[in-house]
């Protein structure tokens, strides 16, 4: 900011020199003039704006996220308009959504970073120019005079109606003087084919590609493959929560950077507005409106899910409650789901109920830790990641392997429920999963076979509270997942039911829907352990 002079100090310099004052007062206001006239050279910059700068300097990509009126648009203009000022004969290409926003939001922010001598109709043989409010620059592109730059705009509906648009062009700049930006998509929510087709025409002039994000309706599958396993670089303190929040992350797939851009860093946004509309909002609403950051899929079949309350860890904090401690027989009773395959690895979860009947996922296997992800993301559909390749286990194996987690919970497991199809299937023997796993200690008990999207609809209610009230013991979902259980994770978060596109997902979502359904859909109940131990036949069953 440039901050004015005070009434005291206009008081005493008009005393002193008057002429002093008023070379003081025009400079100042000159110098505010000039930022609005040519903001590209003499505008000021916010803070989140130079983390875009920094992010395209170190990394390929940079994804940035803001929250309302946190500057993004104008700020991924900026960076654009610079790298067209400072290097030769370059080719840049804009994405929008469609021509209307192409017109009103991403032309219209190129078009105020454009310097002042070019606002005018340029026609020279090395640069053409033609701007108007209604219609943009004519035929959706210029050239810029001093650098013979090209910027085109395009539209992601042009590119999926005709994905040859591309064809045959490089982005970027052979010499660059600055950065090497080769394209920006703004407000991108699509898949991973366009990007892939962009990432080849960006690497022959080894350009960088800019992509801006607003979450406000949640997060894509092609966002969630940058956000995934994403390590915090930077922080800042967000006022409204009262704790430190991402401002730079690195991605851990590809050489990209995720930069946030906050409410409150951008003078003219408003901010103060924005934090009274949200002073009774959700921290989820908050998180995102303010600051930025994602916290659900747009196509999650489980809404109401949010990692900022239904995943706890070890520790307690101001925002979070701390995981229970579950060995506690007289307070938990414990399950264990197990959902078999043939050409995977069996995929299980343990969870533990209490009185009131709130449900903590304590412990997943295969988890990411020890064995990686299940699912990966890929175009057009999901894939089996490192942990669902079959290690080889036969049954006894996996007995063995369920008693050294039990163990190491320090649990007892009240019932095993297995899923219904596949255990009932027999093998050469004559015998089914119930009675092979029986042989070797473990008794299961079949999942409900009800409809799938009845099972989506139950699991739906668990984590069903108001988010615009603060989460207490009136307000509050009935399900809570361990931070360890990243698969379990990833499947709530963006299962969609979408067929062969989703199946590397489902494994996960369907032992949580069959946990759910467990006694006929009422969910899992907590038992007094003098009950259970009047039911006690075994040492370690029941």
């Amino acid at each position: 900011m440039l901050p004015s002079l005070t009434d005291a100090e206009i008081v005493k310099l008009w005393d002193k020199d008057p002429g002093l004052l008023k070379s003081l007062h025009k400079q100042h206001e000159e110098r505010i003039q000039a930022s609005v006239d040519d903001p590209l050279r003499y505008g000021f910059n916010l803070a989140g704006w130079s983390r875009i700068q920094d992010a395209l300097e170190t990394s390929d990509e940079a994804l940035v996220l803001g929250g309302n009126r946190s500057g993004k648009t104008t700020g991924c203009a900026k960076a654009v308009m610079r790298a067209v000022q400072e290097s030769m004969d370059g080719h840049i290409v804009c994405f929008s959504q469609n021509e209307d926003t192409s017109i009103k939001v991403q032309q219209a922010a190129i078009w105020e970073m454009m310097p002042k001598e070019f606002k005018k109709k340029t026609k020279s043989i090395e640069g053409y120019i033609n701007y108007s409010m209604q219609n943009g620059f004519t035929a959706k592109s210029f050239i810029f005079p001093d650098t013979r730059t090209r910027v085109d705009f395009k539209t992601y509906t042009q590119f999926s109606n005709n994905q040859t648009i591309l064809e045959g062009m490089e982005f970027g700049f052979k010499d660059p003087k600055g950065i090497n930006i080769g394209t920006w998509l703004d407000e991108y929510l699509g898949d991973a084919t366009l990007v892939n087709t962009l990432r080849f025409r960006l690497a022959t002039r080894n350009s960088k590609m800019l992509i801006g994000f607003t979450p406000i309706d949640g997060f894509t599958p092609f966002v969630a493959e940058y956000l995934a396993g994403a390590e915090i670089q930077e922080t800042r303190y967000a006022e409204l929560l009262d704790r430190d929040l991402p401002v730079v992350q690195n991605c851990s797939e590809r050489d990209a950077k995720i930069v946030y851009l906050h409410s409150d860093e951008n003078p003219w946004g408003g901010y103060k507005r924005i934090a009274k509309d949200l002073a009774s909002q959700s921290e989820e609403e908050i998180m995102v409106r303010a600051y930025g950051i994602p916290v659900k899929s747009m196509t999650s079949l489980i809404p109401m899910f949010s990692t900022s309350v239904n995943v706890l860890g070890d520790e307690e904090n101001q925002h979070k409650m701390q995981f229970p401690d579950i060995s506690d027989k007289s307070q938990f009773t414990c399950y264990q789901v197990l959902d078999p395959a043939g050409a995977r690895n069996f995929v299980s979860i343990w969870a533990a109920v209490n009185e009131e009947g709130e449900v903590y996922v304590i412990r997943e296997w295969p988890d990411r830790y020890n064995y990686g992800e299940c699912a990966l993301f890929g175009e057009p559909r999901w894939k089996y990641g490192p942990a669902a390749k079959k290690i080889g286990f036969d049954i006894a194996a996996y007995v063995e392997l369920f008693q050294e987690i039990e163990e190491d919970l320090g649990i007892e497991v009240y019932e095993r429920v297995g899923d219904s199809r596949y255990f009932a299937r027999e093998n050469e023997n004559n015998e089914d999963l119930f009675t092979v796993f029986s042989d070797h200690g473990m008794d299961f008990v079949p999942s409900s076979g009800v409809m799938e999207e009845t099972g989506i609809a139950a699991l739906d209610e668990w984590f069903a509270y108001n988010p615009n009230a603060k989460v207490d013991a009136a307000n509050k979902p009935m399900c809570y997942l361990h931070e360890s259980c990243e698969n379990t994770l990833d499947s709530l978060i963006n299962y969609n039911s979408r067929g062969k596109n989703d199946e590397a997902l489902k494994d996960f979502f369907d032992v949580m829907r069959y946990l759910r359904m467990i006694n006929s859909g009422d969910g899992p109940d907590h038992y007094n352990p003098s009950i259970i131990n009047a039911l006690d036949t075994k040492n370690k069953g029941y």
